[in-house]
């Protein structure tokens, strides 16, 4: 056989073969000349065989050939490669065309077929036929280009590196090459070499496998044929990890690996080769899988076929190299499936000894369970051991040595002195019932400890909390120290003054000054438009379609219901810019609407909406007003009663009629207070709608009261339920594996002071039907919110019913709404709290909103806490807590903040969600050191009787920790006066670090 030569390139002939190559075939190994035309026609055959993509023809087509016409092949080979992929790339292609021909004549038969039947074929059928028709395709054969090379090179190039090295060639991939039959094939070819060869391509293929991520399925390709060869030949295997690792994915039964020939050489790198655990990391021990290394390497061992002692040395020295504990896990169960016996154990003593304070975990507790075992222990050893246990972080293992140092102490001749320093790690512990329980022991054996220990006692002591502090200080001397926790150099600042809300810009007056069609942007500008397009339509008509005709945009509005801002704003210009030319007549057919139907969008919006396409019906009609009433005199939304009864008094003098939903968005933008000589100028209007602001200036306005409802995806095998949602209302979903699905809000209405049924006499409208209120039971099912209201007033309209969520794109908008209703924030908040936790939408609530809510009016209640808790406690829309806490901050400056609602809320969104009682605690502490000190001891005392763990109910390290930030906000509140849910905590007879806190919290405050 030669030796390795390099491949050769140069232009390709017609027949795929290189000018060089086929020069230099015209004369043989022996110097005979030979003729072109036979050698042409030999590579022909090979080109022939490699296009089919038949792997047995290539193979048996190239091993066929005598040496030299192998060498050409091979030298031939290296050029053919983007001819081969361009062959092949044609092939797809064609094949792919007669599919899509053939999938086309099958649909329009399927349509033929469907129109004798007298069946409508449905719009998205075709896509599901589609999918359907192409999920079923498969390769052919001639679409595998670099397989077919594969095999051909491992059949004509001559040396054993020369044959790995195109077998790893990177340009010879495909999609194809690597599958069982490849390997088989190669392996059949690679077999007809001398078995000297065969070992020499093992050893060299074997070094070039490379590392694969952690999946059984993702090794290298060439793994399979590396085994095989090394398998085939019996060379011994170099020793590389990526070997061991391919060899170990090969799951294997008890059978196949006792014949398998590689087992004595790779089985003692099992152990030691990185990305085994990691690979094996999942089989379970509990019992074994039949097919799995746990289940194949017991039953080995339990035959004898190979020795305990290897397994067991194996898994400690793999346990002293280290690791994550997730990557020893599998040999910590082939240790424990060993189940060693105490002679293995006690033989081994100091390996385990190495392992109890180096060792994660899950590999420390069984070597000490093993170690506890061992009667013949010395005291140097049993010294050592519970040094290395007391210097755990884990619970469990500083507990056991505990445990140990309490037995040893109970010996009168065993020496404590030299354990005293290790205590210092248990008072460090964060458990407080380690902590506790260091300090009891060390209490109870001082007096064995001596003057070093006690020295060493008094100096770990540093580190416990004040009461154990002097629980040791007392037996042992010194000082305790005090606690970090008491002084955190708090010093409480006034209240910031509330913020001034800024004059609203004035109206555009000249045509010039009207901006481009409003869409979702600023309300601000929106408002402006609107309102400009109004004074301009009544003192400069034609300056005004001038400048709409220039501001319209090429695109109308879409058929259907127009939801949009933009859609009712180009009809209105479309409208004004018709009258001037002349040409008139709108785009809505007679008796059509154009507005959502309610309950298609929320409320809010469709109000907004309403505004809109009135002024669209009184352009038509003519009966457009001079101005709007509702134009805001605010930045809030507000608007000025003085100015509004002003604007009334004009539309008198000059007998003009309010729109109607202008005249309800003035009402809902009225303040709450409005000066006694405003109302009383009100009171002498003589206008429906001037006695309706009357009224509603003298208190005779609705209250809207919100009430939230929480709504869950029911745990799988709920009865009856299926994978509808569930109501719970007093109920914790938590523990029940019930996940949120979303939040809900209804919104009723109560009478204003002496009026009839809710809203009976505003707008002189019908009566307000008032819904039911949510049922208390959980149930299946859709949610039930009462029946809607009937019949509401236009400005009472957003103030009650149901609030639902509709995922439109018009919910955008939801930004302008708390401007819509500034004087109302709990109906604006109710109308938000569908869109908290629905992050992943395009529309949702933002921190802004919880803003524009701070610097409303109206009284906060459920909703409005809600919203504000939710930007408390949600980190991912604002890092800085200072941001997060300036909505509370300003609704403390203004006496607004329903401080234990908040709480409560608070509360309610930790245990019922994913927010974390971390963010909040850092907002609130921000807030304290904003001046609210005092608004964040009340948040907390509505928060932790809703946090704190009721009966029955497993408290957690975070209910310690939310105690613990309450007594600094208690001191920084210098509150006084016990909270009950606090009381009862301290009342309990338990220690640990939950109950231990709530006594120092009732303590302070009592």
């Amino acid at each position: 056989m030669t030796a390795d030569r390099p491949a050769g390139g140069g232009d390709v002939t017609v027949a795929g073969m290189t000018r060089a190559g086929a020069a230099a075939g015209r004369v043989m190994a022996d110097g005979a000349p030979v003729g072109e035309p036979a050698l042409e026609s030999v590579w022909e055959s090979v080109v022939a065989a490699l296009d089919t993509g038949d792997l047995d023809l290539v193979a048996d087509r190239v091993l066929a050939l005598d040496e030299h016409a192998r060498r050409e092949v091979a030298a031939a080979l290296p050029a053919h490669i983007p001819v081969a992929e361009e062959r092949a790339a044609a092939r797809w292609h064609e094949r792919e065309a007669t599919r899509a021909r053939e999938g086309e004549a099958a649909w329009r038969a399927y349509v033929r077929a469907a129109e004798r039947e007298g069946r409508t074929v449905a719009e998205d059928e075709r896509w599901r036929w589609d999918a359907q028709w192409f999920r079923s395709r498969t390769h052919g054969s001639g679409e595998s280009w670099g397989a077919p090379l594969r095999v051909a090179g491992a059949a004509a190039i001559g040396g054993a590196a020369a044959v790995v090295a195109w077998l790893n060639r990177r340009d010879l991939q495909d999609r194809w090459s690597w599958d069982r039959r490849t390997a088989t094939v190669l392996e059949r070819v690679l077999s007809a070499r001398p078995a000297a060869w065969q070992a020499d391509f093992a050893a060299r293929a074997t070094l070039r496998l490379r590392d694969t991520p952690r999946r059984r399925a993702a090794r290298d390709p060439m793994a399979g044929l590396v085994l095989a060869m090394l398998r085939r030949s019996g060379a011994t295997p170099p020793r590389h990890d990526p070997l061991v690792v391919a060899w170990a994915t090969g799951t294997p039964i008890a059978a196949e690996l006792r014949e398998d020939p590689l087992l004595d050489h790779l089985l003692p790198r099992l152990f030691e080769a990185e990305g085994v655990g990691g690979l094996l990391r999942d089989e379970r021990a509990d019992p074994p899988a039949p097919r799995s290394w746990l289940a194949a390497l017991g039953t080995l061992q339990r035959e004898g076929r190979i020795g305990r002692d290897v397994l067991l040395d194996g898994c400690l020295r793999r346990f002293l190299r280290g690791g994550q504990a997730a990557d020893l896990r599998f040999f910590v169960r082939l240790h424990e499936l060993l189940d060693p016996t105490y002679d293995e154990v006690s033989k081994r003593r100091h390996d385990y000894l190495r392992l109890l304070p180096v060792a994660p975990g899950a590999v420390a507790e069984p070597m000490l369970r093993h170690l506890r075992r061992l009667e013949d222990l010395d005291p140097d050893e049993v010294t050592e051991a519970v040094r290395a246990l007391l210097s755990r972080g884990e619970r469990k293992l500083l507990t056991a040595g505990l445990t140990w140092l309490d037995e040893v102490a109970r010996d009168p001749a065993a020496e404590l002195e030299s354990l005293a320093p290790a205590l210092g790690y248990a008072f460090a512990c964060e458990s407080a019932d380690v902590q506790g329980r260091a300090v009891r022991l060390a209490v109870k054996h001082a007096k064995r400890f001596g003057e070093a220990g006690a020295r060493a006692v008094r100096e770990a002591a540093t580190v416990l909390p004040q009461e154990l502090g002097e629980t040791l200080a007392s037996v042992f001397g010194g000082e305790a120290a005090e606690d970090p926790r008491e002084s955190g150099g708090f010093v409480p600042v006034p209240l910031p003054p509330a913020v001034s809300a800024a004059a609203f810009p004035g109206p555009v007056v000249v045509a010039e000054d009207l901006e481009a069609l409003p869409d979702g942007g600023r309300w601000e500008a929106a408002e402006l438009w609107l309102a400009g397009v109004v004074r301009l339509y009544g003192s400069d008509r034609d300056g005004l379609a001038v400048r709409l005709a220039g501001l319209m945009p090429g695109v109308a509005p879409p058929a259907g219901r127009w939801q949009a801002v933009w859609h009712w704003a180009w009809e209105i210009a479309r409208l004004v810019t018709a009258a001037a030319e002349g040409s008139g007549g709108s785009v809505l057919a007679a008796g059509v609407s154009r507005l959502p139907e309610a309950g298609d969008v929320p409320g809010p919006h469709l109000f907004l909406l309403r505004r809109w396409a009135e002024v669209c019906e009184a352009i038509e009609a003519g009966t457009l007003p001079p101005y709007l009433l509702a134009e805001p005199t605010s930045t809030t939304g507000h608007l000025d009663g003085a100015v509004l009864v002003e604007r009334l008094a004009g539309y008198e003098r000059a007998g003009v009629e309010a729109l109607p939903a202008d005249l309800g968005q003035a009402l809902l933008r009225l303040p709450r207070a409005t000066a006694p000589e405003v109302v009383a100028r009100a009171g002498r209007l003589t206008s429906a709608a001037g006695r309706a602001v009357a009224r509603w200036m003298s208190g005779e306005r609705p209250e809207p009261v919100a009430e939230i409802g929480w709504w869950y995806y029911p745990p799988a095998g709920t009865p009856g339920c299926g994978d509808r949602r569930v109501y719970r209302e007093d109920r914790e979903p938590a523990g029940t594996g019930a996940v949120l699905y979303e939040l809900t809000a209804h919104l009723h209405l109560t009478p204003p002071p002496g009026d009839g049924p809710t809203g009976d006499r505003l707008l002189g409208e019908e009566r307000v039907a008032e819904p039911a209120p949510v049922g208390g039971q959980p149930v299946c099912g859709e949610p039930v919110c009462g029946e809607p209201v009937a019949g509401p007033p236009l400005a009472a309209e957003p103030l009650g019913g149901a609030v639902e969520h509709r995922l439109k794109e018009h919910d955008g908008y939801l930004r302008w709404w708390p401007y819509l209703m500034p004087s109302d924030r709990e109906a604006v908040a109710a109308h938000l709290v569908p869109h908290l936790t629905e992050r992943w939408l395009r529309a949702r609530a933002e921190p802004a909103q919880a803003w524009a809510l701070a610097r409303a009016d109206g009284p906060m209640g459920e909703a409005g806490a809600l919203v504000q808790a939710y930007f408390v406690a949600d980190r991912a829309w604002c890092a800085d807590p200072e941001e997060r806490a300036r909505p509370l901050v300003e609704l403390a400056a203004r006496g607004e903040l329903a401080a234990e609602e908040v709480g409560r809320q608070l509360a309610l969104l930790v245990r019922r969600t994913d927010l974390k009682p971390g963010p909040v605690f850092e907002t609130l502490e921000s807030a304290a050191a904003l001046g609210a000190h005092r608004e964040v001891w009340r948040i907390m005392t509505g928060f932790l009787a809703v946090f704190l763990p009721g009966p029955g109910e497993r408290p957690h390290t975070r209910h310690a920790q939310g105690l613990t930030f309450a007594l600094r906000a208690a001191r920084w509140a210098a509150a006084r006066g016990a909270v009950a849910c606090v009381a009862e905590i301290a009342q309990r007879r338990a220690s640990n670090n939950f109950v231990r806190e709530a006594r120092r919290l009732h303590t302070y405050l009592t």
